[in-house]
């Protein structure tokens, strides 16, 4: 759609996405300020026991994964029998004279208070320094094991190692015999069957590998199966004395550890995971769909099994989940995740799921969610029924570009926050929200649409009315701030003449096509440019004082002013004090000739603010130095600004 339909996902955040910046927490510190002397040294201390923390038990490629956020690593193994000796610790006690030296030096357990250990742990940002921390003191290794907040991240990085073991055939015809695609399906099965084993192998060579640290504690751990490389040839011998000599050629290693064991060797040496988020992202997710692929679900994160494995680990304390699927994989199967976080997970609050096709049957009761927010996300004819009689606790519920809904009847007595975002034409919309205040519609219009919702107050609409559709709001009057984006406006008035406390609004027509990144195309074609009646506005609403213009409205205004040299629908306003433009400014010359036709309409005008669309052929500077010209109001204030992806909803609530 046009600038309206990208732009009306910034103002309506209505899912807590329940992570904070540092997503290490660790239980209260009696100490809320920290030595830094004292954390120099602990971190110096870390840094040079990374040698000791790689004999441990521990390997890693060092690539870094994500900052601000502890992440899995899949080339790092978590050894919990490894990561510290307490036997070792003891050696210092022992008659022999050099140890007395290192007896001087108190152990890391012993040197700082909790609130420095804790502080230490939340600057860690890759699994690979997280296992480093957990095989330097037991004390940091206990400090690791009280993290409530994990942040798993999958790369493109693994998905190309992935496929590099098992390579997919590169894409071929279909238009062969059938003998031909039998043999296919057969060539399919046994890669399936490979993949299975190999993953067996997996773990088989990880627990070797737990073995063998276990039985020759402190020898060089890079022989690990999670080894970066394909082969590995010591490059130092063992540190322990062994007389084991260096191999004449290189090992064969396995070349990598899956994500999914990536996560669960995390999830399950932390004790109480309270936020968990586990994604795939970006780059990866642009990866173009191969048919050769369809059948492969090694990165189908609602995976049944996987989902039950890290549920099974950290359900028990798990407040706040995002689960952010593999869309090529995860959007032709069904998932039955609600199913299962619902009967393991019962103290759940918030709830995130993008790019999945849900399975909503048989889903327990689930009476501590509170949020939930679903995102290209596929649904059944009856998930909203599902979903409403499972969470009778729900106060914000977000919906944005759900398919599968044909029918669309919603009722909850406790929802405050709904956004309903409908990529599949619906053919009835019924919602019943008694304590909903915020509300964001965006689809094309249904057959019918009825809401009744007293207490709104807050309402965004960017929907294309159809010819003989009905659209009724009851008991919809006492709004303040109205979003509204379409190029019929008869909901518009309806709302304008019902409403006479609307105090902000926000117009445009979705004329402006944008693309992914934000970058401005044109001007699509098919979209008429009307003007909103602001005679009609002003009249309806005498409290309203401010007024936000979308780029698309400001277009079509520039086409009336040409055409008739004069805004019809814009007369005198002496209420509004806050004026907002977002523009593409095609021609400097009309652009200035509507502006200051508007500035002479508003005498009481305070605040002008100017948003030019980074790929305007008129820039800002240009635009600025116009407008300097301009005989504005004598008290006025003028900003300007830039906006590509999004506008400036910063006046707005939503």
């Amino acid at each position: 759609m046009g600038a309206m339909t990208r732009c009306q996902e910034a103002p309506v955040q209505v899912q807590p996405e329940g992570f904070s910046q540092e997503t290490v927490k660790l239980a209260p510190s009696s100490k809320s300020v920290i030595d830094e002397t004292c954390l120099q040294k602990a971190l110096s201390a870390i840094a040079a026991g990374d040698g000791d923390a790689n004999e441990q038990g521990f390997s890693g490629s060092g690539e870094e994964v994500l900052s601000n956020e502890v992440l899995s690593n899949e080339e790092c193994t978590f050894n919990q029998e490894d990561s510290y000796n307490e036997e070792e610790e003891c050696t210092c006690d022992q008659e022999i004279t050099p140890c007395n030296e290192e007896a001087e030096f108190p152990s890391m357990e012993e040197a700082l208070p909790v609130h420095v250990l804790s502080d230490i742990i939340n600057r860690v940002e890759d699994a690979r320094d997280l296992a480093n921390c957990m095989a330097t003191s037991k004390a940091l290794n206990g400090a690791v094991k009280q993290v409530n907040t994990v942040h798993l991240v999958c790369r493109k990085h693994y998905y190309d190692i992935a496929r590099e073991r098992f390579p997919v055939r590169p894409p071929c015809s279909y238009q062969g015999s059938d003998e031909e695609e039998e043999e296919e399906e057969e060539e399919e099965e046994e890669e399936t069957e490979s993949e299975e084993e190999s993953d067996e192998e997996l773990e088989d060579c990880c627990e070797m590998s737990r073995q063998m640290a276990s039985s020759s504690h402190g020898q060089s751990s890079q022989d690990s199966c999670c080894a970066a490389g394909r082969y590995y040839t010591p490059s130092r011998p063992s540190d322990s004395g062994s007389s084991s000599s260096e191999p004449h050629g290189p090992v064969p290693l396995v070349r990598h550890q899956s994500f999914k064991s990536g996560c669960m060797k995390l999830l399950e040496h932390v004790d109480d995971v309270e936020q968990l988020r586990i994604e795939v992202d970006l780059e990866m997710q642009a990866n173009l769909l191969i048919k050769e692929e369809l059948h492969l679900v090694d990165f189908w994160l609602s995976e049944p099994i996987f989902v039950r494995k890290w549920v099974a680990a950290c359900g028990h304390s798990l407040r706040h989940l995002t689960l952010v699927d593999y869309g090529q994989q995860a959007i032709v199967r069904q998932s039955p995740i609600l199913r299962i976080l619902s009967e393991s997970c019962k103290q759940l609050q918030t709830l995130e799921l993008r790019n999945m096709f849900l399975d909503t049957s048989d889903i327990s009761e689930m009476p501590t969610v509170t949020s939930l927010t679903l995102r290209c996300i596929k649904m059944t004819e009856f998930s909203l029924m599902d979903i409403n009689q499972s969470m009778p606790s729900l106060i914000s519920l977000a919906l944005i570009s759900v398919f599968g809904v044909e029918e669309a009847k919603f009722s909850s007595p406790n929802l405050e926050i709904l956004c309903l975002g409908l990529s599949t034409s619906a053919k009835v919309v019924e919602l019943d929200l008694p304590k909903v205040r915020k509300l964001q519609l965006k689809m094309t219009c249904p057959d019918s649409l009825k809401v009744k919702a007293p207490k709104l107050a807050y309402v965004a609409v960017c929907m294309e009315n159809r010819d003989g559709t009905e659209v009724e709001f009851e008991s919809v009057t006492n709004l303040k701030e109205l979003l509204f984006g379409a190029s019929h406006f008869f909901t518009l008035s309806q709302l304008m003449r019902c409403n006479p406390l609307l105090e902000k609004v926000f117009l445009d027509v979705p004329c402006m096509a944008l693309g992914e990144d934000g970058r401005w195309e044109g001007i699509l074609p098919h979209v008429p440019l009307r003007v909103p009646d602001m005679e009609s506005l002003k009249k309806s609403c005498p409290l309203l004082q401010t007024l936000s213009v979308g780029p698309g409205l400001w277009h079509a205004m520039e086409e009336n002013f040409i055409s008739k040299q004069e805004i019809t629908t814009f007369r005198r306003w002496p209420a509004l004090t806050r004026l907002i433009l977002h523009t593409v400014v095609l021609s400097l010359e009309t652009c200035i000739a509507v502006l200051e036709w508007m500035l002479a309409t508003v005498p009481s005008l305070q605040v002008l603010e100017i948003y030019v669309h980074m790929d305007s052929p008129v820039r800002v500077d240009q635009l600025f130095h116009a407008c300097m010209q301009l005989g504005r109001p004598r008290h006025s204030k003028l900003m300007m600004g830039s906006w590509k992806r999004s506008l400036n909803f910063s006046c707005f609530s939503f």
